[in-house]
């Protein structure tokens, strides 16, 4: 499983950056996403791995920060991100 490591900073630069790679890596199978190092993540960022988490293979993710973690909280989106994931 190839895996994707998330910016300390994930703004709308970092979420550009990063769609070109995950285009790549996205598939049949999961792509693991390490949220480990992330201290803030804006909304750019939370649409593209929605995005992701929506494709035939979707995403793991691994180490979600507390940061992390509270915003995908915030935003609602532990259905999509977090237990979609855990499957």
């Amino acid at each position: 499983m190839q895996t994707i490591t998330l910016p300390s900073k994930c703004d709308r630069a970092a979420a550009s950056a990063l769609v070109p790679e995950m285009c790549d890596a996205l598939g049949d199978h999961p792509v693991a996403v390490d949220a480990a190092k992330v201290e803030r993540i804006g909304q750019a960022m939370l649409q593209l791995l929605v995005s992701a988490a929506r494709t035939e293979g979707g995403i793991a993710l691994t180490n979600p920060s507390e940061p992390f973690a509270a915003a995908v909280r915030l935003a609602g989106l532990e259905p999509v991100l977090i237990e979609e994931a855990a499957q």
